[in-house]
């Protein structure tokens, strides 16, 4: 593991020191060894200590990371259908919460209250208009504008790409984050501010600012939260910047937003100021706040999803030709098209079903004791209730040989319509359950399909580096390393 990529997960001088310290101090205890004996009196719970200690470093070293000490809230799983739509409906039970206690919302995204079920109904009818029933209509408009952003923002990746005698080489992993970046930033704000230079770095730096924070939350007492969270964000420079721009256009400001009608009137920010014009519960700070958030999941999982994508084409180059010649069938590549290729959906849901980013899911936090019905289930206050991701779309009954990595498995069979990247299902629980579904999941869905049908159509691609380690773990969630490099040879 590259000192890069040490630096992409605790960004950190100071963290690397303590983490070299903790190897010193297992070569010790391993080099004193026959001294043990004699000193097990004084030295027995420290032994246990660095015997642990020993465990953890190796793990460390093949790409695992985890908490070395037990979560203070019990993780409750679900796994009946009537139990998970239960699970996603219950008041008491808060996707909010869980992900506030994850990410620190209290600090990454200024001062949010989320110990709360109250304006639920609120907020998720005004997603699901914004996005779910405005959004597909929005898209196909906005369509020859992404195209657009897309084939710029791609020249200037290229432009600093690594020469090769059989092609040119790139981090896919920073790659891959900007172009989804760039994209989702055009859906979300429109082409004159997502064009800002300073505010298109804060969009891209505040998802990477939220997981650094997620990871040193969870290993620093909770009184250090504000300390670590000001050393990580420089005092949360990203997130103001962010949310100062947004408060303003969507508040006071509102009328000197300078993007032309055509493309204003085609995103999330307008909408979503446009659609609660009239609610007493909606203000420009908490319309902003919001929005901040929506921000964090649409820039975050796109990209990391597309990472992973591209790793499998790498590895798979018949895969990359069987993409392109149906590509290569349509003239044109419209919205409404590349949205009904089959074989290009399929991939993308099997590579994310095999090898999910998070092996959890349907995250909730019981705001206050709750049984589920029939007395199956009783779950204290304040724990984690959630399904296991990775075991429903690893079940027999559901997925025949569940291990294999097959493309097809989604395509239309036996006058059976395809089952969708973006269809909720509870044996397909990515996109979360029921009412609280991720309404962005068309948008992030277009962009992935944009960024690898431009990719598959100009290019045969393979790793540089066919033994590089591709992917590491933090506790349940799957992320890459920011050194893996791809090889892009012109056709």
């Amino acid at each position: 593991m590259s000192l890069v990529d040490v630096k992409s997960v605790i960004s950190d001088e100071k963290v690397q020191l303590v983490l070299f310290l903790l190897v010193v101090l297992v070569h010790l205890y391993n080099e004193i060894g026959p001294c043990q004996s004699l000193l097990h009196p004084l030295c027995d719970g420290f032994a246990f200590f660095l015997s642990s200690l020993t465990t953890i470093v190796r793990d460390y070293q093949s790409g695992k990371y985890y908490k070395p000490w037990k979560p203070a809230n019990p993780i409750v799983i679900v796994s009946a259908k009537q139990q998970i739509a239960e699970l996603s409906e219950a008041p008491n039970l808060s996707q909010r919460a869980v992900y506030a206690d994850m990410f620190g919302f209290k600090h990454t995204m200024n001062k949010l209250q989320h110990n709360t079920s109250d304006h639920k109904v609120v907020r998720t009818r005004l997603y699901g208009r914004l996005l779910q029933v405005n959004g597909p209509g929005h898209l196909n408009a906005l369509y020859p504008h992404l195209v657009a952003r897309l084939d710029s923002s791609l020249s200037r990746e290229l432009a600093e790409a690594r020469v090769l005698q059989d092609g040119v080489s790139l981090p896919v992993a920073q790659t891959v984050r900007r172009l989804a970046s760039r994209l989702m930033s055009l859906m979300f704000f429109g082409e004159s501010l997502s064009s800002n230079e300073a505010f298109s770095k804060a969009l891209l730096r505040y998802p990477q600012d939220m997981v650094k924070c997620m990871g040193a939350f969870q290993i620093t007492p909770a009184f250090m939260s504000p300390v670590v969270h000001a050393l990580l964000t420089k005092r949360g420079e990203a997130m103001n910047l962010i949310q100062g721009r947004l408060f303003e256009y969507m508040g006071p400001g509102r009328s000197t937003w300078d993007e032309p009608d055509q493309t204003k009137y085609l995103t999330i920010m307008h909408n979503m100021t446009e659609l609660t014009e009239s609610s007493d519960y909606w203000n420009p700070e908490l319309l902003s706040q919001s929005l901040l958030g929506i921000w964090f999941a649409a820039a975050h999982q796109p990209w990391m999803n597309l990472h992973f994508i591209m790793i499998e084409l790498c590895t798979r180059p018949q895969w990359q030709e069987a993409l392109r010649q149906e590509i290569q069938q349509h003239s044109t590549l419209d919205y409404k098209t590349l949205e009904g290729l089959p074989l290009l959906d399929s991939f993308i849901k099997e590579t994310v079903r095999l090898k999910p980013l998070d092996t959890l899911a349907i995250r909730r936090k019981a705001l206050g004791p709750h049984s589920f019905a029939h007395g199956s289930l009783s779950v204290p206050s304040g724990a984690t209730v959630c399904v296991s991701a990775y075991d429903l779309m690893h079940d027999t009954k559901t997925y025949a040989e569940p291990n294999s990595f097959d493309p097809t498995r989604f395509l239309p069979k036996d006058g059976k319509s395809q089952r969708k990247f973006t269809e909720v299902s509870e044996t397909f629980p990515v996109w979360g359950y029921g009412s609280l579904a991720c309404p962005g999941r068309l948008h992030a869905s277009l962009a992935m399909k944009m960024v690898m049908a431009t990719l598959i159509s100009r290019y045969d691609m393979r790793l540089e580096d066919p033994n590089a380690r591709t992917r590491w773990s933090w506790e349940t969630f799957t992320m890459p390393y920011e050194t893996t490099r791809i090889v892009f040879k012109e056709r």
